[in-house]
C-alpha cells in the first residue's frame, strides 16, 4: 500500500517525502521494525519513540510518523516524514487503512466496563452462533474465530495487531466480532479507527487507579467508548446498551447521546430491558424479561444476580445487531460457561467449588453475595492481591470478604516483584476490619495466611463440608502464577480438580522471600514432596521472555501494567535486559502482503 494511501484522513502538521512510495507495514518498537515499513513514534511514560527513529532508519524503515522532528535533521534526510498532533491515534487510524478498514466489513460489537466484559462476550458470542453466523471474538481470555484460538497479551491488543486480526477475520468469512474494551486500551487510542455497531456498558468501581491515578480519570477513559468512538463510528443503527443500575450508567447514556437500549434488574425500572423475576441457584438462572418485543422466559446456566445483569447487556447488545428472540434465546440455553467465572470445578461426589476472576472489591463482593444465599453452610473464600498494582484495594478486598464469607484464606496471586508477606498485611487490615479475626485453622470468621497458593486451595477445600463451599478468587481462567520475573505454570481450576479428585500433590512452589533468599524450610519442604511425587506432578517453569511483552502502560518495555480483567503476562522489564535497544514495545503483528 502506499504511504498517501496509509495516512489518508490522519491529521497533519507537517510532511517531507515521496508519498507514492510502498510501505510493507507498520511498527511501533524500532526493535522489530522491518525493512519497507513504516515506523511511528510513540511517547511513553519513561521512553520517547522519537529517540529510537534512527535506529528505526537503520532496520530498514522506508517511512517515519511522529509528533516531532528529530533533533539531527540529517538522520532523517532521505527519509520519508509525516508529523501528526497525536501519534498514538495516527498509528490506529494507519493500522485502519493498511488492513482495508476491516470493521466497516464487520458488525462490531464492544463492550466495557469495570467487571462483567468477558462474561458479555461470551454470552454473544453463543447467541451469534445460535443464529448460524461466523463470529470472532477478541478478549481477556484469547481471541478466536473459526477454528483459530489465538493468546492475547491484553484484553484489547494494540492497535497494530487488533486491525491485522480483524483483516484476517474478514478473510476468514466472519460477520460477527464480539470484543472487549478496555480502559487501557481507551486512553490509548487502541480503537481509533475501529466502526463500532454497537457499545455496551457493563457496571463502574474501583481498579487501575496504578494507571489511571484516580477514579474520575478512569471513569472518562471508560465513557470515551460512547462519547468518543461510537459517535465516530460510520456503522449504520449505531447504538448503546447501558446498564442503569450503576450509578454511572445514566451518565453514560448522556455523554453518548444517541439511541440507548436500558437494562435493569429492578422490576419497576423503565428500562428496556427489565428482569422482572429471577430464581437463582447453583445450577444457573432462570428469569422472566420485559423487552420491547414481550416478555421472555430466559434460562442460562451461569450463576448470581451480577451474571443476570451481564446477560440483559449481551441480550441487549444481540437485539441491536438485529437478532431475533428466537436466536437470542437459543443462545443463552446453549452456552456451556464462561471460564474462571464463578466457574464450578467438576466432583463425582457433587462438592461445590469455584473459580472466578474477583480481582477488584466490587467483583468479589458481587460473586460472594452470588454464592452466599445458595449455601446451606460455610462460604469459604480463598484469594490474593496482585503485586505491583493498585494497592489501594488491597484493604477493601479484605472487607469484601469479610462482608460475605464465613472464612477465608489468604494467599498469592501474582505477587511479582512485591513481597508476598507485605501484600498480605494490607489484606489483613481489612479482613480484621471487617470483623474477622487472624488465626491458624479455618474457622468462624477467621482468616488463615497461606501464601503457597497451592496449599491455600488445599486447605479450604479439606476443610469444607458437605454443605459447605469454596471460592477460589482472582485468577479465572489464568494458568499461571507471577513471581518475581518468572511465571510459573499454575490454574486454579486443575489444581482443586486435583484435590477433589484425591491426586497425590505436586511438590509446593518455592519463592523467594522478602530478601530475595530461598528459606531452608521452603527446600525441605520441597524436596520432602519430590521424593514422593510421581514424574507427571512435577510443576513446569517457564522464564518469561523479555521480549514478549508487551507493555500496557505506555507499550514500552522497562514498564508493565495490567489491564483488569484484565489479563496480562506481567513483569517488570529492564531497558538493559534488551541488546537490542529500545523501542516502544508494540508486538508483532502479520503484515499485508
Amino acid at each position: 500500500m502506499r504511504l498517501d494511501e496509509v495516512i489518508r484522513g490522519i491529521a497533519i502538521t507537517d510532511r517531507r517525502g515521496i508519498f507514492d512510495a510502498e510501505i510493507s507495514g507498520l511498527s511501533a518498537d524500532s526493535r522489530r521494525v522491518g525493512p519497507g515499513q513504516l515506523f511511528v513514534a510513540v511517547r511513553g511514560v519513561s521512553q520517547d519513540g522519537h529517540d529510537h527513529i534512527p535506529e528505526a532508519l537503520r532496520r530498514g524503515a522506508l517511512g517515519v510518523m511522529g509528533e516531532a522532528w528529530p533533533e539531527s535533521a540529517d538522520e532523517i534526510a532521505r527519509a520519508n516524514v509525516v508529523l501528526v498532533p497525536n501519534a498514538r491515534r495516527a498509528l490506529a487510524l494507519a493500522a485502519a487503512n493498511f488492513y482495508g478498514q476491516p470493521s466497516r466489513k464487520l458488525l462490531v460489537a464492544g463492550v466495557t466496563g469495570t467487571n462483567g466484559k468477558t462474561t458479555v462476550t461470551y454470552v454473544l458470542e453463543s447467541i451469534i452462533r445460535a443464529a448460524s453466523k461466523k463470529v470472532g471474538v477478541i478478549g481477556t481470555v484469547d481471541c478466536r474465530y473459526g477454528n483459530k484460538t489465538l493468546p492475547l497479551a491484553h484484553t484489547t491488543p494494540d492497535a497494530v495487531t487488533l486491525q491485522a486480526t480483524l483483516g484476517e477475520m474478514v478473510d476468514a468469512g466472519v460477520s460477527h466480532v464480539a470484543m472487549e474494551v478496555s480502559s487501557h486500551a481507551l486512553d490509548q487510542e487502541r480503537v481509533a479507527g475501529l466502526h463500532f455497531k454497537v457499545a455496551g456498558f457493563t457496571n463502574f468501581s474501583q481498579d487501575h487507579l496504578d494507571y489511571h491515578g484516580d477514579l474520575d480519570t478512569y471513569f472518562e477513559a471508560k465513557a470515551r467508548l460512547f462519547s468518543e468512538f461510537l459517535r465516530k463510528s460510520r456503522a449504520r443503527g449505531r447504538m448503546a446498551v447501558v446498564n442503569v443500575d450503576d450509578p454511572k450508567g445514566a451518565e453514560i447514556v448522556e455523554r453518548w447521546g444517541g439511541k440507548t437500549l436500558k437494562v435493569s434488574l429492578d422490576p419497576k425500572s423503565d428500562a428496556d430491558l427489565v428482569a422482572l423475576e429471577a430464581h437463582y441457584g447453583l445450577d444457573g438462572i432462570k428469569a422472566t424479561v420485559r423487552t420491547s418485543k414481550g416478555v421472555w422466559e430466559i434460562t442460562s446456566p451461569l450463576i448470581g444476580p451480577h451474571n443476570l445483569n451481564n446477560i440483559l447487556v449481551a441480550m441487549g447488545m444481540a437485539l441491536a445487531m438485529g437478532f431475533s428472540k428466537q436466536r437470542i434465546l437459543r443462545g443463552l440455553e446453549q452456552l456451556e460457561r464462561v471460564p474462571g467465572r464463578l466457574d464450578r470445578v467438576p466432583d463425582a461426589q457433587g462438592r461445590a467449588v469455584f473459580v472466578d476472576y474477583a480481582h477488584t472489591p466490587d467483583a468479589l463482593s458481587k460473586a460472594i453475595s452470588a454464592l452466599r444465599p445458595l449455601v446451606k453452610g460455610r462460604l469459604i473464600v480463598v484469594f490474593g492481591c496482585g503485586g505491583d498494582r493498585d494497592q489501594h484495594k488491597r484493604d477493601p478486598m479484605g472487607r469484601a470478604v469479610a462482608a460475605g464469607a464465613d472464612a477465608a484464606v489468604v494467599t498469592n496471586d501474582n505477587p511479582r516483584n512485591e513481597d508476598p508477606k507485605a501484600i498480605a498485611q494490607a489484606v489483613e487490615k481489612g479482613l480484621l476490619a471487617g470483623g474477622f479475626t487472624k488465626g491458624q485453622a479455618i474457622a468462624a470468621k477467621t482468616f488463615v495466611v497461606e501464601l503457597d497458593r497451592r496449599h491455600a486451595i488445599r486447605l479450604a477445600i479439606e476443610a469444607a463440608g458437605p454443605d459447605d463451599a469454596v471460592l477460589i478468587a482472582g485468577k479465572g481462567h489464568e494458568n499461571y502464577q507471577i513471581v518475581g520475573k518468572e511465571k510459573h505454570r499454575f490454574e486454579d481450576r486443575d489444581e482443586a480438580r486435583r484435590i477433589l479428585a484425591g491426586e497425590p500433590p505436586p511438590p509446593p512452589m518455592v519463592f523467594e522471600d522478602a530478601t530475595g533468599e530461598v528459606t531452608a524450610d521452603q527446600v525441605e519442604d520441597a524436596l520432602e514432596i519430590l521424593a514422593e511425587a510421581p514424574a507427571s506432578a512435577l510443576p513446569v517453569t517457564q522464564s518469561v521472555d523479555p521480549s514478549s511483552i508487551v507493555d500496557e502502560v505506555d507499550m514500552e518495555p522497562d514498564i508493565v501494567a495490567e489491564e483488569a480483567d484484565e489479563d496480562d503476562l506481567v513483569m517488570i522489564v529492564e531497558e538493559s535486559e534488551s541488546s537490542e535497544g529500545g523501542g516502544t514495545g508494540d508486538p508483532p503483528a502479520p503484515q499485508k502482503t
